[in-house]
């Protein structure tokens, strides 16, 4: 798959691969960081805000300081209004963002529509997702395990991705991946109705729903392998 340009597509999921981690996404978080990370997300993942004294009993059991863990979370957390972390690099609990995904009996949202594909590795647990699609509030239905989709509908269904500029300052806040990167990525039922929303826009690329799990894969190999 990752060797071949794909019909209707400019680049080829490889590709895709190398332009994100070539703009910075994600950053290279190193071994203690990726472990707390990976803490973080799974606390997330249990229904609740994070505070600030889980965050700290995160931190200390992956070796960092509490100061060095919040300074390094702030480019990439969603807080409410006690600084409570509510989303974390994709996943979240504030019901504003479109992507539905559930765990069991808890329900998330995520930023965008391929956060759904890589979550289930990060947190070893599998997901139902709902997504509508913003040209025809189509639903679009996945079951995602961490190893594999085991389900689409329907079956045509394609993500988004939106590219990035390497030659930009990378994506140093919250906000610049939100704007630069989420907004622009959604699940559309079929590669007609995708690339009618895609016409005219260079710095998208369409992929299948199993490509688009694969790209995930790809662009956070590091941080995965400490999900393990």
């Amino acid at each position: 798959m990752t060797s071949t340009k794909l019909e209707n597509n400019r680049m080829s999921v490889a590709e895709i691969a190398k332009n994100l981690n070539d703009a910075g996404l994600p950053p290279e978080f190193g071994e203690d960081n990726s472990r707390f990370l990976i803490k973080m997300f799974r606390t997330l993942a249990q229904g609740g805000p994070v505070t600030q004294e889980m965050t700290a009993k995160a931190a200390r059991e992956s070796g960092i300081s509490y100061e060095a863990a919040d300074q390094f979370l702030r480019q990439m957390t969603e807080r409410d209004s006690n600084d409570n972390i509510i989303g974390l690099m994709g996943l979240s609990l504030n019901q504003d963002w479109a992507h539905r995904l559930t765990i069991g009996d808890r329900s998330f949202r995520t930023w965008c529509a391929w956060d759904t594909l890589f979550l289930p590795a990060i947190l070893g647990e599998e997901v139902m997702v709902e997504s509508d699609s913003p040209v025809s509030g189509e639903t679009v239905r996945l079951t995602v395990t961490p190893n594999e989709v085991l389900s689409v509908s329907p079956e045509g269904a394609v993500v988004s991705i939106a590219t990035l500029d390497p030659e930009a300052d990378g994506l140093p806040s919250v906000e610049a991946i939100w704007g630069n990167f989420c907004h622009q990525v959604f699940f559309f039922p079929s590669m007609e109705e995708a690339s009618e929303w895609a016409r005219g826009k260079s710095n998208i690329e369409l992929v299948s729903v199993a490509e688009g799990f694969e790209l995930g894969k790809l662009v956070l190999s590091e941080l995965l392998g400490y999900a393990e």
